[in-house]
């Protein structure tokens, strides 16, 4: 699954870290070069082996580093996993968080840049809704499919979004692999301790090349505005990244022109992903609560129209005190993605 491919460049400045290979009086390569030219078969085995030392030295930048939803769950199927079938449903948890942050980035990209979803298709060429059969739903898949058209859209077109640089449609390919997988072992407990042993040793190796090749992801953060420090333009934000689901203090200046900007999402009620230098709102995608001063890191699952509020999952959360909801009304600051708004 590793593209060895797009390694070659950083693998030949790495060789190159050297001085030139001299050969005769005046003549000189960069070794680089030298070992691509003399043997093709040894450079590739060494690009290989110089890719696999960097994989497995990753595990440790996605626990630190990593958001925190999936940093967290990852750390604890490395970790913190007390049976077989545990750890099974660790690791799916971990590429279930892949894809709530990455549908919340890509979300948050198309709402911030005004992103026409006029051209776009999904199943049996329908167009996105923005309601809970579509943008909104509580499906898994549906949030896989509406991703990958958009991406598969904007590379074919408009080439706008800074995601659609970074993921291609082996990403979402192996996210609808990842979700099947997901949906037959639902009843994870049916398993003996051998089975689920056998069933992780086939997956983990999938998620953890799966999230090396979305190294791109260890410079993405998860923020939550706290209050400006002195100087209007100076921001103190709360960075959840790694896999304690604490909050750090983060601080970051902007310009006049990036407060202008972002005036309207400088706020607390709502969080915000760092990406590229641009900020963006995700909530309700990803959102919080707060219990007494504790915040909690949620999901949004979908809305229930009877109730008429949203409904979220905690991340890392007991299965009793799991689900929470906010009333619509109560949606302060929340990204209401109106597809009028957005053809």
């Amino acid at each position: 699954m590793i593209d060895y491919q797009k390694y070659r460049l950083e693998f030949d400045e790495y060789l190159d870290e050297a001085e030139d290979i001299i050969i005769g009086l005046n003549f000189s390569m960069p070794p680089s070069q030298v070992i691509f030219e003399l043997d093709e078969t040894a450079y590739y085995e060494q690009l290989t082996e110089y890719v696999d030392q960097k994989k497995s030295a990753h595990c440790q930048i996605i626990h630190q580093n990593y958001l925190a939803p999936i940093a967290y769950f990852y750390q604890q199927t490395e970790h913190g996993y007390d049976s077989e079938q545990n750890r099974l449903q660790l690791l799916r948890s971990t590429w279930e968080s892949l894809i709530y942050v990455l549908y919340a980035l890509i979300m948050g990209e198309v709402n911030f840049k005004r992103f026409s979803l006029q051209g776009i298709r999904v199943f049996k060429n329908n167009r996105i809704r923005g309601d809970h059969r579509g943008i909104m739903s509580d499906r898994l898949g549906w949030k896989i499919e509406v991703m990958q058209r958009i991406i598969e859209y904007d590379q074919q077109n408009t080439n706008e979004l800074i995601v659609s640089s970074l993921t291609d449609v082996d990403t979402f390919e192996v996210l609808k692999e990842l979700n099947q997988e997901r949906n037959s072992f639902s009843h994870i407990a049916a398993m003996d301790e051998t089975e689920a042993k056998e069933r992780f040793s086939e997956l983990h190796p999938i998620v953890a090349d799966f999230l090396f090749e979305l190294d791109f992801l260890e410079n993405v953060s998860l923020l939550r505005y706290s209050r400006s420090l002195g100087e209007i333009n100076t921001i103190r934000f709360i960075k959840y990244a790694g896999y304690s689901l604490q909050g750090q203090n983060y601080n970051k200046n902007l310009s006049i022109e990036e407060l202008s900007v972002y005036s309207s999402i400088l706020s607390d009620q709502i969080l915000l992903i760092e990406f590229e230098g641009m900020l963006f709102n995700i909530s309700p995608f990803i959102h919080f609560n707060l219990d007494g001063h504790q915040l909690k890191l949620a999901y949004f699952k979908g809305i229930d129209r009877e109730d008429n509020c949203y409904e979220f999952e905690l991340v890392g959360a007991g299965v009793r005190d799991r689900i929470f909801t906010i009333s619509c009304s109560e949606s302060v600051g929340f990204i209401h993605i109106s597809l009028g708004d957005l053809l």
